[in-house]
């Protein structure tokens, strides 16, 4: 074979083989709802500007910026705009229909509120320019190999449900990571308020950075005026719970004051399928029992049962001026449970009090810093899926003390 045909089939051979041999390897087994069971979204979000506070920057689309605060009437060529705050649109209709207002945060996936929002609204143009389909956004983001992460964002149907027109198409939103579909959602006018939508995948080897993207496949103009914000990658890692359970008061004397033991148990508990490390959690003392006449750390000592691995405890932990419960260096293997005992004293006032504790933790899974608020309870995730950071699995452990006392005669016959 000539020198230069044999160069040529080298060439044809790597276009041809090599980028096939990429693609498959860059995005593994896409899965709908989130991380996998017994993980969480955990450490920093790999998207820049993803909450749009820094304006038009950072990611691409295929629809025009109209401008901040700009109605991208969808008539006059359509477009997005980066919006701030409660809006009304159109201003000129003396019924609007459409309403902007701002993300209130999500604490089970550690985002916080948003101001800002990506207000899109295609025209007819754009959507036969993209065949069906307009990209609304695109970034390429940095990440490791042979990692599980979770692409979300929030979405909000800015019809109003009550006045906007039958018949108004929902969004129907896709997500793709390397032009690959992780699955595509609706926006639905009713339940009225923001919701999550989130994909999670693995990449493959050597891959250091990925491409993802946001589209609209409504292909309909009548009514696909949404918003989008905190546009999200993490992590999906090993999650660890916290729960609080607080015994009856026991009226008990102390130093010569009439006052009532506390018994707490605090009950550790890594959920997932890998170690974390450095385990610690606080208790801020001072402020639960700041309504107290008086009040003093017993006692606090590692529970030892079976199933329950034993923590060592911060012998200085006194619940004012030193708030960690546990000594340095404490770590759970994982499914591994742990529980401490925590006895303290208090003199309620006089009148009706009501003391509300949460115990805040923090470990390492990994690289990642992952964290929860303790439930009141034996257990952190009664559900059993993994998540303890669910709104219906945090709350406040409760002690009421009332003044009131109630009298039942007895009447001897």
């Amino acid at each position: 074979m000539p020198r230069v045909s044999l160069l040529m089939a080298v060439i044809m051979l790597i276009h041809t083989v090599v980028p096939l041999q990429i693609a498959s390897a860059e995005i593994l087994d896409p899965g709908a709802g989130g991380c996998p069971i017994n993980t969480i979204v955990g450490g920093d979000n790999l998207v820049q500007n993803g909450d749009f506070a820094q304006g038009a920057v950072g990611f691409t689309s295929a629809l025009i910026n109209r401008g901040d605060g700009i109605y991208p009437d969808d008539s006059n060529g359509g477009g997005f705009s980066i919006q701030t705050g409660n809006v009304v649109y159109p201003p000129f209709e003396t019924n609007p229909f459409i309403y902007g207002r701002p993300f209130p945060g999500d604490p089970q996936r550690d985002v916080p509120p948003s101001n800002t929002y990506f207000y899109s609204n295609p025209s007819e143009a754009n959507y036969r320019a993209g065949y069906g389909r307009v990209n609304l956004w695109t970034q390429v983001v940095a990440v490791a190999p042979n990692t599980t992460y979770n692409f979300f964002a929030y979405f909000d149907n800015l019809l109003d449900p009550v006045k906007s027109a039958n018949g108004t198409a929902d969004p129907i939103i896709e997500l793709r990571v390397n032009n690959v579909s992780v699955g595509t959602t609706l926006v639905p006018k009713t339940p009225d308020r923001w919701v999550p939508i989130q994909f999670a995948f693995t990449t493959g080897h050597n891959v250091t950075s990925i491409t993802l993207q946001i589209d609209s496949l409504t292909n309909n103009t009548f009514g696909d005026d949404f918003a989008m914000t905190q546009i999200n990658l993490k992590q999906c890692v090993s999650g660890v719970g916290v729960a609080k359970y607080a015994f009856p008061p026991v009226a008990e004397t102390r130093n010569g004051q009439e006052g009532f033991r506390l018994e707490y148990w605090i009950t550790f508990r890594n959920l997932g399928a890998n170690p974390v490390t450095n385990v610690q959690a606080v208790d801020d003392l001072a402020t639960v029992f700041a309504g107290a006449e008086a009040w003093e750390v017993v006692s606090l000592s590692p529970v030892s049962e079976n199933g329950f691995a034993v923590l060592n405890v911060n012998p200085s932990f006194d619940g004012q001026h030193d708030l960690e419960l546990l000594a340095a260096n404490q770590s759970l293997a994982p499914g591994q449970r742990a529980r401490l005992r925590l006895v303290t004293w208090v003199q309620p006032p006089s009148g009706p009090v009501v003391f509300r504790n949460i115990v805040s933790l923090v470990a390492r899974s990994g690289t990642v810093t992952v964290t929860d608020v303790s439930m009141p309870g034996l257990d952190p995730d009664p559900n059993g899926n993994g998540d303890p950071k669910e709104e219906d699995e945090i709350g406040a452990t409760i002690s009421i003390f009332s003044p009131f006392k109630y009298w039942v005669p007895i009447v001897s016959r």
